[in-house]
């Protein structure tokens, strides 16, 4: 149950993202799709989800560089906990765990326990013609793929939280909302301990309904950024810019989005001056349902988010990218989906004077099939190919994974 704010979107101009996100969950609590399974163990209104499962995976190269590369099979048990509590409607409390062990066949230094909370609070408290929400999101990754400047990296761990409240007024045809949020990102070991970081977000957004699931109006965004680290500059970012939300028919609708953006990077150890970006973004998204069992989308992004990588001499202070991405999901049999995905990047990142631009390209494959009642499987597959201007950030990977799942 997707129920949460996407990390790898979040560091992107964080407060419009993480905007973007609860509109997101809130269409999905409002329409009932978080309603909590009926499968599962029960304790009143409470459903419980306990789940053990075995993954295995064969990466071509797990370093993710274009010499030296080196594969490995790694086998991941895993148990997690989830308990759902569907308060009313509209709200959802959904407080899970899980924990695993990693375990590399030919690289043991990488073997690791690891534990990843998975916290999602939703509360819609409804006050006539407003809905006032609070949140929070907790989640634990160590994924590399998704951050497309990283590379030479095996693995990127990392604890991201997200808590604040928004509050959304419709006034007849008329649309107002604003919101707060404090998001934390704790890396987890010394290696990325420079991103440690603590952000206040805020966000305003005025508009206009000419149908019950479309509007059009302006929104402002913006946030405050402090680092653990004495060594970084905090940053400071501010977008503006309008917004369409169409429900062209009950099958298909589009939002798109698109404005100017700034930010103001104060001075670190190693660049004594303040820096500043004018930069822009843009934000197309749309989806159809094309036949009963037949979902596709697609996703074009245009936007700045806060660097990753350091070097010699150099913190990154953002990265300006662009991507594309189309996604199908076919329900095959009532018991099996299959899934494809495609994607394109283009980006750009400072380091050091010198700017890293490269093109990742990818394409995703994935079958699920329920054998039983409460035993899943699914097979997956992704290649991904990076082409750097820096030719020692290329690679290219192929990652095959087996996943087994008994859910009591």
């Amino acid at each position: 149950m997707a129920l949460g704010l996407s990390s790898t979107t979040l560091w992107a101009q964080d407060a419009l993202q993480t905007a973007i996100q609860l509109d997101r969950s809130y269409e999905q609590r409002s329409t009932g799709r978080f309603l909590p399974p009926e499968e599962g163990l029960r304790t009143g209104p409470v459903t419980y989800a306990v789940t053990l499962g075995y993954g295995l995976e064969f990466n071509d190269n797990i370093f993710y560089r274009r010499h030296n590369r080196e594969s490995d099979w790694i086998h991941t048990p895993q148990a997690t906990v989830r308990a759902t509590w569907q308060a009313t409607k509209d709200s959802v409390l959904s407080v899970g765990t899980g924990v695993g062990y990693r375990k590399y066949m030919d690289h043991s230094d990488l073997d690791r326990f690891y534990v990843t909370p998975d916290t999602a609070l939703f509360y819609d408290l409804p006050v006539r013609d407003w809905v006032i929400t609070l949140y929070e999101q907790a989640s634990y990754s160590t994924d590399v793929l998704s951050q497309g400047a990283l590379s030479g990296q095996a693995e990127f761990p990392r604890f991201e939280n997200t808590v604040g409240f928004r509050a959304l007024w419709l006034p007849d045809q008329y649309v107002v909302g604003f919101g707060y949020a404090h998001y934390n990102f704790v890396s987890d070991g010394d290696r990325f301990e420079y991103l440690d970081r603590a952000s206040e977000q805020a966000f305003v957004r005025l508009g206009y309904r000419w149908a019950e699931l479309s509007q059009f109006g302006i929104e402002v965004s913006g946030a405050l950024t402090q680092f653990s680290s004495e060594l970084r500059g905090d940053n400071r970012n501010l977008s503006l810019g309008p917004y369409v939300i169409w429900q062209i028919t009950e099958a298909t609708d589009l939002t798109l989005r698109g404005g100017t953006t700034y930010y103001e990077f104060d001075a670190d150890a190693f660049t004594p001056r303040d820096r500043s970006l004018n930069s822009w973004y843009l934000s197309l998204d749309a989806r159809n349902r094309l036949t009963d069992h037949l979902v596709h989308s697609l996703s074009v992004q245009r936007l700045v988010q806060q660097g990753v990588n350091r070097g010699i001499g150099y913190f990154s202070d953002f990265i300006e990218t662009l991507n594309a991405q189309y996604r199908a999901t076919w329900a095959f049999h009532e018991q099996g989906t299959a899934g494809l995905d495609l994607f394109y990047e283009h980006s750009s990142e400072p380091r050091g004077g010198v700017d890293e631009v490269y093109d990742r390209y990818g394409i995703g494959l994935s079958t699920r099939w329920q054998f039983a009642r409460h035993f899943f499987a699914s097979v997956a597959y992704r290649f991904t190919w990076k082409d750097s201007e820096t030719d020692t950030f290329d690679y290219r990977m192929n990652l095959a994974s087996l996943r087994l799942d008994y859910r009591f």
